[in-house]
């Protein structure tokens, strides 16, 4: 269906929304809820009908104008995207709206650059330094927020509670700077120890209050860290396991004590530790950037697709924003050819969906996907 039919058909498409909205009939059968069937497919059972999800969506007045939604979730709706993660921003209490908890610029954060941006800790020399830091603390955390937003989440759908963005390799090279917490890793081993323990004190306290709030009503919980280049890691695989392992390790078992599976994300090339984090217990891997070295489609689901689900896999660096409808379409296929044939593949944009994405490319994934079944 060419994007102006679909537009045209929106009225009719909302019409019917009841009978869309988080189930979809398969043939004769009964109507199978889009929560049940996505949990079929990360049991690595053959599920109904393909998993869809969209990671993120920036941009978003210029895909209020293409669909004529109101907000994400009504995109979502639209497409009949399946998956749903509470709103994340502005849950913590700062002092000063351009910082973020932990004290670095809001505007420019990942601690990818040392050009802008604040780096508290960057002439940090010895652990009082690092003590004497004005960490933050579980209270700045708006578990009433959280709780109200979460609570907005349909119970019909797949649910992934988040508690917003809180890697540890990531937020260490944010206080540090990049260049300094690189040298650091290396050169102050026990600073780096000291500060990643820091950081994870607040996400396990944060964690664990979330979790003794609303556990039982999610399925997923969101994690994860950025620590890989599109080429490599960006420390030796043997520091990687010694500074960051354990910590992930411990948030894992927290969430897993409640009883929920872990959706990860990690975006890059670092095939070297996938099973590290197989072993540990993520359950989705998202941010699956097939086009990279190492993540091939084939020698993934082959090593890990009897333990591991994933999720995007159409890529926002190459198809969707120069390829052709037909292109996406092929892709959606041969994604499901490979990954999803018996579980274990939720596929979406690997990554956000921008602007640069035409409308018809983002339509032509979701629409490819109802067609498989």
């Amino acid at each position: 269906m060419c994007i102006v039919k679909m537009l045209m058909s929106r009225d009719a498409l909302c019409a019917s929304a009841d009978d869309h909205r988080s189930s979809l009939h398969v043939g004769e059968k009964t109507m199978i809820s889009f929560k049940d069937n996505t949990i079929t497919s990360v049991n690595h059972k053959k599920p109904s009908f393909l998993p869809t999800v969209i990671p993120y969506v920036e941009d978003f007045d210029y895909w209020k104008l293409c669909f004529d939604v109101l907000d994400e979730n009504a995109l979502r709706d639209f497409l009949q995207v399946h998956i749903r993660k509470n709103r994340t921003g502005g849950l913590f209490h700062t002092s000063n709206e351009r910082m973020n908890i932990w004290g670095t610029d809001v505007y420019h954060t990942a601690g990818y650059t040392d050009n802008a941006g604040i780096h508290p800790l960057s002439m940090a020399e010895t652990i009082k330094d690092i003590e004497s830091y004005k960490w933050p603390e579980a209270d700045q955390f708006d578990l009433e927020i959280f709780c109200e937003r979460f609570d907005l989440l349909p119970v019909d759908y797949p649910c992934i509670m988040s508690i917003g963005w809180l890697p540890y390799f990531c937020t260490l090279l944010d206080l540090f700077g990049m260049e300094e917490g690189l040298v650091k890793i290396y050169t102050q081993p026990k600073l780096v120890e000291c500060c990643v323990y820091k950081i994870e004190e607040l996400v396990l306290s944060v964690a664990r209050r979330a979790l003794e709030a609303r556990g039982t009503k999610a399925d997923f919980f969101f994690c994860g860290d950025d620590f890989a280049t599109q080429r490599s890691m960006m420390i030796s695989p043997e520091l990687w396991r010694k500074f960051f392992l354990p910590a992930y390790y411990r948030l894992i078992s927290l969430v897993k004590s409640y009883d929920l599976r872990i959706w990860w994300h990690s975006c890059g090339a670092f095939r070297e530790v996938l099973p590290d984090l197989v072993d540990i217990g993520i359950d989705v891997w998202e941010a699956v950037q097939f086009h990279l070295n190492g993540n091939e489609p084939f020698k993934l689901k082959r090593d890990f697709g009897s333990y591991l689900t994933f999720a995007g896999g159409i890529s926002t660096q190459d198809v969707l924003p120069f390829g052709t409808p037909e292109d996406v379409r092929n892709t959606v296929r041969e994604r499901y050819r490979i990954l999803g044939t018996d579980g274990g593949y939720i596929c979406g944009p690997d990554h956000s969906i921008h602007k640069n994405i035409p409308k018809e490319n983002l339509w032509a994934l979701f629409d490819e996907v109802k067609k498989i079944y």
